[in-house]
């Protein structure tokens, strides 16, 4: 899914890096002994020639960070079928689902200009709450464009004595496509925990995302949603709203300005400022779907607004909107 940023099979953390990196440290020169001045010099090609190979790995961090957190776009949320747990005691099905998006989005950040992407996932749910699957997407801007494909494995389990409340647990392994024989990428797994409290027409779900590989990476979303039903066509067969906001919370590289400067007596180059990751909210994201659910197809419309959030100072981004389409079929088993 990925510009992979790799594709939320929901909504997977992920850290946004910059290309340029400025250095940490500052000498100024002024008046030395000539002792001092040659092993400050030493010190600083030292630095040099850390701060370039540093260069270098974020920038390749840069696109491995955004490729791997357009897995977010695929990742299946079991919720979306919270409309089957309480049809009958034993069950098991296939469920199998497609998505277009007009835009392809890494927290309410556009990756491309109007780039459109394709989903679809293959799940298989048992009422003991055991669920596996398999997703992809595939992105119309990015070479090759199939290049992430996800198997899951999970639990998720409603309380008896608390039929609000609904737990799950899950792993997630991701198998990458890319032509690079060069290209590693930074995380290849994720670990996966939630819950959801829901009443009758309301709920709210908490998920964290542990996202593994040659580093870790963590991410957390809280949502609150509604529905609203607008025609019912039996006891499950229904049109309704389906209104939703989310909070997306993430790494993010951020600029700090040093008190003075440092400059490389190799290039001449001026370096004010230095970067560091730091966890907060990167995203408001408004959701409105339609949604219709009529024997074993369900169908969505959705209208999707983003505020991304920053915490650079002097960096802000725009907000935007997306459109969804969605089809779904559930093979009874």
């Amino acid at each position: 899914m990925p510009f992979i940023v790799s594709l939320q099979l929901n909504d997977i953390c992920i850290t946004i890096k910059r290309p340029q990196v400025k250095s940490l440290i500052f000498i100024q020169i002024k008046y030395i002994q000539v002792k001092k001045l040659f092993f400050i010099f030493v010190l600083i090609i030292i630095s040099s020639s850390v701060l370039t190979a540093q260069k270098t790995e974020i920038v390749e961090k840069l696109r491995e960070d955004r490729i791997d957190s357009l897995l977010n776009l695929v990742i299946f949320n079991e919720d979306d079928l919270s409309y089957l747990f309480n049809l009958k005691k034993n069950y098991q099905f296939l469920y199998a689902r497609t998505s277009y998006n007009t835009k392809t989005f890494f927290a309410g950040r556009e990756i491309g200009k109007n780039q459109y992407n394709l989903s679809a996932q293959l799940f298989y749910l048992h009422s003991s709450g055991i669920h596996a699957g398999i997703s992809g997407a595939w992105y119309s801007q990015l070479d090759p464009g199939y290049r992430t494909t996800v198997l899951s494995l999970g639990y998720s389990k409603g309380l008896k004595k608390l039929k609000f409340f609904r737990y799950r647990l899950s792993y997630d392994y991701f198998l990458f496509n890319d032509d690079d024989p060069n290209y590693k990428p930074l995380y290849t797994s994720s670990l996966n925990t939630g819950i959801t409290l829901k009443t009758k027409n309301t709920g709210t779900r908490a998920n964290l995302s542990v996202l593994l590989g040659q580093e870790t990476g963590t991410q957390f979303t809280w949502d609150f949603y509604s529905y609203i039903n607008l025609i019912k066509l039996g006891n499950y067969d229904k049109i309704r709203l389906e209104p939703e906001v989310s909070l997306y919370f993430g790494s993010e590289t951020v600029e700090h300005q040093l008190n003075e400067v440092l400059i490389d007596p190799l290039t001449n180059i001026e370096y004010d400022s230095y970067y560091k990751d730091e966890f907060g909210l990167l995203n408001i994201q408004l959701e409105i779907p339609i949604s219709i659910n009529f024997k074993s197809f369900d169908l969505e419309a959705a209208w999707i607004y983003n505020f991304p959030q920053t915490m650079n100072k002097n960096i802000t981004y725009p907000d935007n909107s997306f459109f969804r389409v969605s089809l779904g079929y559930i093979f009874k088993l």
